[in-house]
């Protein structure tokens, strides 16, 4: 089984709440959506919501006849396998991001034919990512955000590159991304996407302007 993530310039935009927002990430050509589909958090996403945007999004794939998305991510923490096949199938999603302490290989088997973002800590976890690495055609991809996650928290760049450079490690980067900040992040040793949420917010809702600029920005890198 294969990942459907193939690309090493990834650009996710994670939170989205509305079919607004998400057409705006559609339409500015972001390779991933991602919808929080953990209980009773500030961006937890409305169900008839999440079934509009995974409408919208497949719609947008038949019309451009891609295989390499858009695809949406629905992010869960330690939720039970079952219920994350369940809300799996009720949004139609492509793509499951795990970010409490699962186990993405119990996930993968008990989910069948389905790709996995897993998020890591660093430096924490960097044996496991590197892991994933060396894999090669495994359906996990690494994210690296801080132990939270969404709270703009930024990681430490520097010892990430460092890392990344000696060890030949890939993943996605969360944590702390911005339209300002973006294009560097890109550019690090190591770093085959970026995932922003709250970077692109003002005022704790999605900034259309924020996401325009953030993915011009990536695109760019």
């Amino acid at each position: 089984m294969s990942s459907l993530i193939r690309s090493n310039s990834i650009t996710k935009i994670c939170g989205l709440q509305t079919l607004e927002a998400a057409q705006i990430a559609i339409d500015s050509k972001a390779d991933l959506l991602g919808v929080i589909c953990v209980p009773n958090r500030k961006r937890t996403v409305d169900a008839k919501v999440a079934q509009d945007i995974s409408a919208l999004v497949r719609t947008e794939r038949l019309k451009v006849k891609s295989k390499e998305g858009p695809y949406l991510v629905g992010v869960f923490r330690n939720q039970s396998v079952e219920e994350v096949k369940r809300l799996k199938d009720e949004y139609c999603l492509d793509i499951v991001q795990l970010h409490g302490n699962e186990d993405w290989k119990q996930y993968c088997k008990e989910l069948g034919d389905v790709t996995i973002i897993k998020r890591f800590i660093f430096p924490d976890d960097c044996a496991k990512v590197l892991e994933i690495t060396n894999m090669g055609s495994a359906p996990c991809v690494a994210l690296f955000d801080s132990e939270a996650g969404g709270t703009g928290e930024k990681l430490d760049w520097n010892r990430i590159s460092q890392w990344s450079r000696e060890s030949g490690a890939n993943f996605i980067l969360a944590g702390g991304l911005t339209p300002d900040n973006v294009k560097i992040a890109s550019q690090l040793p190591g770093v085959r996407g970026v995932d922003v949420s709250g970077g692109v917010e003002t005022n704790g809702k999605k900034d259309a302007n924020k996401i325009k600029q953030f993915l011009q920005q990536a695109f760019q890198a």
